[in-house]
Order: structure tokens, then C-alpha cells, then sequence
């Protein structure tokens, strides 16, 4: 494999690493400072005035107690949550809602690392058999008929039955 090639995948095995150790980061340090608790416990609080300020990412809320303002909290909130919206309008919590973020990188990683592993392993596949092929006495160019799904076992049959060339001179 040309060094190119591996300097390439070597930078985007770096990158995609960067990537997941960093989201790790950051997910673990916003929980790290927050409380989890439950809605049920959350719609008490703001009943009763305890809750400073919120804040709606998606289907989760997080914000401040009014105890102190170390005192973080965090909470699932289902699809429809006005009962609780209404509840701090009341109590005159400091509310704001973020817009959907789309996260555009996760799911095209998910859907496109195993392609890339597949066709990684199909271009793997191909200097071996070259060599089988041309130690056999066939064109080393059939090789890359190991990638056509049907073609590959015809091929591999016709190989495995054929008479090799180097098994000719042996004999």
C-alpha cells in the first residue's frame, strides 16, 4: 500500500478518535456538575419555587435551584411538557427553550463506517489473490472480480480446480 494511503488513513483514524474522545469529554463534564432528578420531583419544585432558572435542550431540561447557584439540576422531559412550562411561567422561571440541534456527525459516522471497513477489507483482498492468480498461470487482473459478489466464488472455483501452472512444473 503506498505511503499516501496510509498517511490518509492514519490522519482519519486520528480524527475520528479526536472526535469521539472529545464528545466523551464533554458529556461527561456537563453531567459531572448536574443532579439528576425526576420530572414528577422537578414539577414540585417549581410548584414551590425552588427552581431559578431552566433550560430546554431537546428532550432535556437542565438549570439552577435556587438554593445556590452550584445547585444544578437535569431531567428527561417528555414531548409534551406544558403542564411544567406553565408551572414556571407562574413561579417566574427564567425559562428558555434552544432550538433543535441536528447532529450531523454521529449519524454519518454510524452509516458510513461500516461501508468504509467493507470496502477497506475488499481492497485488502485483492494483492493476495493477484499473486495467487499469477502464481496459477492466470491473468493477475481477475483478481478484482474477488470484489463481484458471485463472480468471486465462480472465479475462486475455477482457480481452486483448474491446473496451476507452478503445480505443472513440480510435477
Amino acid at each position: 500500500m503506498p505511503s499516501i494511503l496510509k498517511k490518509i488513513f492514519a490522519a482519519a483514524f486520528i480524527l475520528l478518535l479526536t472526535v469521539l474522545i472529545w464528545n466523551f469529554v464533554e458529556q461527561y463534564r456537563a453531567s459531572k456538575n448536574q443532579h439528576e432528578i425526576s420530572y414528577s420531583d422537578l414539577l414540585v419544585k417549581v410548584q414551590s419555587g425552588d427552581v431559578q432558572d431552566a433550560v430546554v435542550d431537546g428532550n432535556l431540561l437542565s438549570g439552577h435551584l435556587k438554593a445556590s447557584s452550584n445547585a444544578q439540576f437535569r431531567t428527561i422531559i417528555p414531548v409534551n411538557y406544558e403542564d411544567l412550562q406553565k408551572a414556571m411561567i407562574i413561579a417566574r422561571v427564567n425559562l428558555s427553550i434552544k432550538e433543535e440541534r441536528t447532529q450531523l456527525l454521529a449519524p454519518v459516522l454510524v452509516n458510513f463506517i461500516p461501508f468504509v471497513v467493507l470496502i477497506l477489507a475488499a481492497l485488502l483482498a485483492i494483492p493476495p489473490f493477484w499473486v495467487i492468480f499469477r502464481k496459477a498461470g492466470f491473468q493477475p487482473v481477475l483478481s478484482i472480480l474477488v470484489l463481484v459478489p458471485l463472480a468471486n466464488l465462480i472465479v475462486l472455483y475455477i482457480v481452486a480446480f483448474s491446473r496451476w501452472k507452478d503445480a505443472a512444473k513440480a510435477a
